[in-house]
This record gives structure tokens, sequence and C-alpha cells, in this order.
């Protein structure tokens, strides 16, 4: 009887991207926070996939802590699982621009609106220290790049921190990881807007002004339709060069 030859297993081969080795108390959060960390700032890349052998080499912990921090980012929603083929990293559809940017407005009109009905004295420094980012020789591209996507986030988020609420500070977080991942599809843009935008709403809060919610709204609209391929009207590219 005649034998069959088997070919030797083959190994897929190995990612471009690579993460440091986990160290730490608390195991899950940090594997967390390392993974998330990559996929946010785009050293692991959307599509890619998350071999769980390879993480757990990567970052010298068990699998069970692997997959746990992988199902919390599936929760998220940045990584999701492919029936019969494994975890991937998310690659956002238009549906899911969409959401990020309705939760976002939902959010940050209301830190807005507590904003300028509340009586204490408002520290906008950290909105001014990213202001000053924004308007950095290196945010002058037709693209955002990554300093001034980071810097575009950290205003929105530290105008929901402001507001006080933990609750909703921690959601917000979540969602500027999508955007971040978003933005860098974002097509081109008026460098200006990127500052005179953000002034005006930095302006709009510090006198208090009743109709700065409706700017927060309609700033992050304009940017919803951007990435969804809606483009931007001429009173807004006049605006924006004329800035």
């Amino acid at each position: 009887m005649a034998s069959v030859a088997t070919r030797p297993a083959t190994r897929p081969s190995p990612p471009a991207w690579s993460l440091p080795r986990f160290e730490g108390h608390s195991a899950t959060e940090t594997v967390r926070r390392i993974i998330r960390e990559a996929i946010v700032d785009g050293r692991i890349p959307a599509g890619d996939q998350l071999r769980e052998s390879r993480l757990v080499d990567m970052l010298g912990t068990s699998r069970g802590t692997v997959r746990e921090a992988i199902r919390q980012l599936v929760q998220e929603g940045l990584v999701e699982y492919r029936m019969h083929r494994g975890v991937f990293v998310k690659s956002p559809l238009l549906q899911d621009q969409v959401d990020v940017y309705v939760a976002r407005e939902a959010i940050e009109v209301w830190a807005a609106r507590t904003l300028i009905e509340s009586s204490d004295v408002l520290d906008l420094s950290a909105l001014d220290e990213a202001l000053t980012m924004m308007r950095s020789r290196e945010a002058r591209q037709k693209r955002p790049t990554e300093e001034t996507i980071a810097a575009d986030l950290r205003f929105h988020h530290e105008l929901v921190r402001l507001a006080g609420s933990e609750r909703l500070t921690r959601a917000h977080e979540t969602f500027a990881a999508e955007t971040r991942m978003l933005l860098r599809r974002h097509p081109p843009y008026p460098w200006r807007t990127y500052a005179s935008d953000h002034q005006e709403l930095v302006d709009a809060l510090r006198r208090r002004d009743p109709q700065t919610p409706n700017l927060v709204a309609e700033h992050l609209r304009l940017s919803a339709r951007l990435l969804s391929g809606g483009g931007i009207e001429r009173n807004e590219v006049e605006h924006a060069i004329a800035d």
C-alpha cells in the first residue's frame, strides 16, 4: 500500500508590529491597555488579526489574561470576533462613524451646557494647550497628523472632564479612541479650521454663550459629514480659509 506524503505544517508569518512584555499588578487591565494603545495609535492596523498565541509570547502573560483583555476590547468595539477565523482589529464602517459622532455629540453637548450654566470659575487652560498644538507647524497639513489628531481629541476629552461626570468621561474615552482611528482616514480639510473652530468653542465657553451647545453639535456634525463623504459646504470652506 502506497504511503501518502504529508506536508509539514506551515507557521503563519509574523506580524509587522510588536508589543512590550507585560509588567504590572493588574494583569488583565495592563494587557488590555497595552493592546488598546497599540490599536488606537495605529501600530496594529485595522484588519490585522490578534492571534492569542502571539500575544501571549509578546506580552509574557497567560492565555486566560489575554483572552479576558480581548473580550473587554470586543465590548469596547475596537476588535471583533469573526466566525471560524479568530479576532481582528475592527475596520470602522460608515454606520460606525455615524454612531460614534452621535454618541459624542450627546455627551459633549451635555458637557458644554453644564459648563456654561455652572457658577464656578472655568479653568480652560487644558483646552488652550490643545489649541496651541493645533496651531503648530506640524498641524498645517491637508490631512491631520497624529499630533493634530491627539490634540483635537484631548481638547474634546478635557471639555467632557471639566463637566465633572466620571461615568461620562470614561464613556467618552472609548468614543475618542474610535474617533482617533477614524480620523486617520480624514479627507482634505483646511488646516486653519482645526484651530479656528476650536478657538470659537473656547471663546463661547469663556463668555458662557448660551449658543455654545449648538456650536459643539455643529462642530461634530461637520467632521461626521466629512468622514462619511458628505464634504463641506462652500461657505464652510470660505469661513475656514478666511480665519
